[in-house]
């Protein structure tokens, strides 16, 4: 049998060291239930605490362990809904395309200082330069976009090798 506190009034129901706070239904004038896995007590407010023994468990305990239950496994319920919700939003073509287009924009960034006027670099491979960047402008307008979001499975345009030029 598992060991049980119960306290009403913070709206606590404790199985087995594992608390849980939420509504339920108690008698007005408890102040606790403790249960240690074979016997307990009730403390009142307005009365003298009632011992509890192996047999009142299934009247005095097991009712307030079935509220706990039901609302953990509500919680389950629902954080696994979420966590499904989450999953969905996440895997969603739109969370995709702006993965996609987030990597898309840091390959651009890493090129920014070969495209500048003062940058030594030879014309043709400004001009490769220049394609490379147009070609990753133009990947979430491609068929198939977004793929994976921008990982191993997006098509990316390979770096051109640039040489610069000698002074």
């Amino acid at each position: 049998m598992p060991v049980v506190t119960v306290v009403p009034k913070d709206r606590l129901i404790i199985v087995d060291g594992v608390a849980l706070n939420f509504a339920f239904d108690a008698p007005e004038t408890m102040h606790a239930l403790q249960w240690d896995g074979q016997r307990g007590h009730i403390e009142w407010t307005d009365d003298d605490n009632w011992p509890l023994e192996l047999e009142a468990y299934e009247d005095e305990v097991a009712p307030y362990v079935a509220l706990w239950q039901a609302e953990k496994a509500r919680r389950e319920k629902a954080a696994a809904e979420a966590e499904a919700a989450r999953l969905a939003e996440y895997d969603s073509e739109p969370v995709r395309f702006e993965c996609l287009r987030a990597e898309r924009d840091s390959r651009i960034a890493a090129t920014d200082y070969l495209i500048m006027p003062d940058y030594p670099l030879a014309e043709d491979s400004r001009a490769a330069v220049q394609s490379y960047r147009q070609a990753l402008r133009d990947l979430p307008t491609q068929e198939g976009a977004p793929w994976d979001g921008g990982g191993e499975a997006t098509p990316w345009p390979a770096m051109p090798a640039v040489q610069a030029l000698r002074g």
